[in-house]
C-alpha cells in the first residue's frame, strides 16, 4: 500500500477518543497529532498537511475510529480523476447506519442534502458514488492538496473549510467520491433535516460561512439572488430550528455570523486563532 498520512486534528478533553482512533490505524500509516490550542480546525489540518510525507492525505476528526481495512479500501479505488473520497460515516452506537454518506449541494439556494443519511449501510452499493462534497473524514492526494491551495483558513477556520476545498477540487475537474467500503464510527448526534449546534462558534460559524461561501463561489448576480431570495430562508429556517431545540441562547451568535457574513468579517475573538 503507498504511505498514507493520517492528519488528526485534536482538543482537550478527548484523549480517550484519541487514543482508540489510533489503535484502529494500521502501523505502516503515518500519524500526525495536531493538538494546537491556539488555532482552529483547517488551521491545524493545513499544519498537519505540512508535515505530512505520505502520497495520500487521510484527515479524520479525533471522535471517530476506523472500520478494519478502511484505509487500505481508500487507496485501493483511488484514481487520478479523484480529487476527494470520503469514508461513509456510521454511528459509534448504531453499527451499520449512515451518519454521513456525503451531501449534495445547491450551488444557487446554498441549500444541502445528505446522501443515504439513516440508512443502513447493507444498502449501500459497492461502489464509490459522486457527490458534491465531504466532511469528517476524507483522503486526498497530497500534490493535489497543494496545488488547489490547502484549506481556506481565513474565511473558514471551521465549518465548511471540507465544501470550499471540495468546490475547488470540482472546478479542477477533479471527481468528489465516497467510499463505501471504506467504514468509519463518528460519536456524533444523530442527523436530522433540524439543524442543532453544541457549541456558540458553530452557530456563529454557520450564519457566517454559508455566506461566505456563496460570495466566493458564485458570480455577481447568483450572489445578490441569494442575499434577497435564499438567505432570508436559510436565517429564518435556523431561527425557528434552534427555537425548537430550545437553544434561544445560540440565536445570538447566529445572527452575529450572518452580519459578520455579510461584512466579510470576523469577530475578533477568533482571530489570533
Amino acid at each position: 500500500m503507498q504511505k498514507v498520512s493520517v492528519i488528526i486534528p485534536t482538543m482537550k478533553g478527548r484523549e480517550e477518543m484519541l487514543k482508540k482512533l489510533i489503535s484502529t490505524i494500521p502501523d505502516d500509516c503515518e500519524k500526525i497529532v495536531v493538538d494546537d490550542d491556539d488555532l482552529l480546525l483547517a488551521a491545524k489540518r493545513n499544519k498537519g498537511a505540512k508535515l505530512a510525507t505520505g502520497k495520500y492525505l487521510l484527515f479524520i476528526d479525533d471522535d471517530n475510529y476506523l472500520e478494519d481495512g478502511a484505509i487500505h479500501w481508500m487507496v485501493e479505488r483511488f484514481t487520478s480523476s479523484v480529487g476527494v473520497m470520503g469514508m461513509v460515516a456510521c454511528y459509534h452506537d448504531k453499527k451499520k447506519r449512515v451518519a454521513d454518506g456525503g451531501s449534495m449541494r445547491n450551488y444557487l439556494t446554498g441549500f444541502t442534502e445528505g446522501k443515504f443519511t439513516n440508512e443502513r449501510v447493507f444498502d449501500l452499493l459497492p461502489w464509490c458514488y459522486p457527490v458534491d462534497e465531504v466532511a469528517n473524514a476524507f483522503m486526498i492526494q497530497r500534490e493535489v492538496f497543494y496545488d488547489l491551495g490547502c484549506f481556506d483558513e481565513i474565511n473558514f477556520p471551521i465549518d465548511l473549510d471540507e465544501a470550499d476545498f471540495c468546490k475547488r477540487a470540482k472546478d479542477a475537474g477533479y471527481q468528489i467520491v465516497m467510499n463505501p467500503k471504506a467504514i468509519c464510527y463518528h460519536k456524533s448526534q444523530t442527523y436530522s433535516h433540524i439543524p442543532d449546534f453544541r457549541r456558540p462558534m458553530n452557530a456563529y460559524f454557520m450564519g457566517r460561512n454559508r455566506i461566505l461561501y456563496q460570495r466566493k463561489h458564485n458570480h455577481a448576480l447568483h450572489y445578490a439572488c441569494y442575499v434577497v431570495l435564499f438567505m432570508p430562508v436559510f436565517v429564518c429556517f435556523y431561527l425557528v430550528s434552534l427555537l425548537y431545540r430550545k437553544k434561544p441562547s445560540m440565536i445570538v451568535h447566529f445572527i452575529k455570523g450572518v452580519f459578520d457574513g455579510l461584512q466579510g468579517r470576523l469577530e475578533n475573538k477568533y482571530q489570533k486563532r
